[in-house]
């Protein structure tokens, strides 16, 4: 049924429409529950991060609720709706018109750019780049939580693509942090997240990071890069789990 990942609509996108066409034929009913993750992306033979953002932006709009350790339900809003399409949220946020990308989709997008860039930063970082980058890395470990800390991140990570000596690098980077944050999925998935100082356990990632740069160590630079975001997609895929199944 869904035949390309690099077709319109994205691939979370066609999963969640089929799934709102299911909801309005009878299929599922207001307040049942959904079938758990896993069952979804075995039906419709895709990543389980797909299903996540097709779940994201269902609940965006109303159409599902995540009840903690029950699993997620269809809501009334949804199943009392006649038309319902999910290419009408809002893109003229987004750089270029693009479509809302998944939250998920985003961070596979982030992981495989950034670990590259950590390599050839690690390849072409000047003495003046690895001591802002080391500055970067300081003030991001001090800094308090909140908006000031998450500035201080993403200075980090542009300071290390500063380094690669590429603008167009370091110019992809910050279009990949302003399509998340103009995210409406993004704030959603972000409002789910229970710890208040999660931004925390990265500062060890970081520090990984940082130790490969200085070293000038290309592999090491770019397996840390690489962990670092795989840690992130981890914990936002615990804050994701509805408690339903185990794995």
């Amino acid at each position: 049924m869904i035949t390309s990942p690099d077709k319109e609509p994205r691939f979370y996108q066609a999963v969640g429409q089929d799934l709102i066409e299911r909801i309005m034929s009878g299929e599922f009913k207001a307040v049942e529950r959904l079938p758990s993750e896993r069952e979804l992306a075995a039906a419709y033979d895709v990543g389980r991060a797909v299903i996540r953002d097709a779940l994201v932006m269902l609940e965006v709009k109303g159409l599902v609720e995540v009840r903690q350790g029950s699993g997620i339900y269809v809501t009334r809003r949804a199943w009392e709706a006649q038309a319902l399409k999910l290419n009408d949220i809002p893109a003229s946020q987004m750089p270029e018109g693009l479509p809302a990308a998944g939250p998920f989709e985003l961070l596979q997008a982030r992981q495989w750019l950034e670990s590259h860039i950590a390599r050839l930063a690690a390849t072409y970082a000047t003495d003046f780049d690895l001591k802002a980058i080391s500055e970067a890395y300081e003030d991001h470990q001090r800094a308090p939580y909140g908006e000031v800390k998450e500035a201080m991140d993403i200075r980090f990570h542009l300071t290390i693509a500063r380094a690669t000596q590429n603008m167009e690098l370091v110019a992809v980077v910050q279009q990949l942090r302003n399509r998340r944050e103009n995210n409406p999925l993004w704030a959603r998935l972000s409002e789910r997240i229970r710890d208040p100082n999660y931004r925390d356990r990265w500062v060890m990632d970081h520090n990984e990071l940082v130790d490969a740069l200085m070293r000038r160590d290309p592999e090491g630079a770019y397996v840390a890069m690489w962990r670092h975001i795989e840690n992130v997609r981890k914990f936002l895929e615990s804050q994701m789990n509805d408690g339903s199944e185990a794995g």
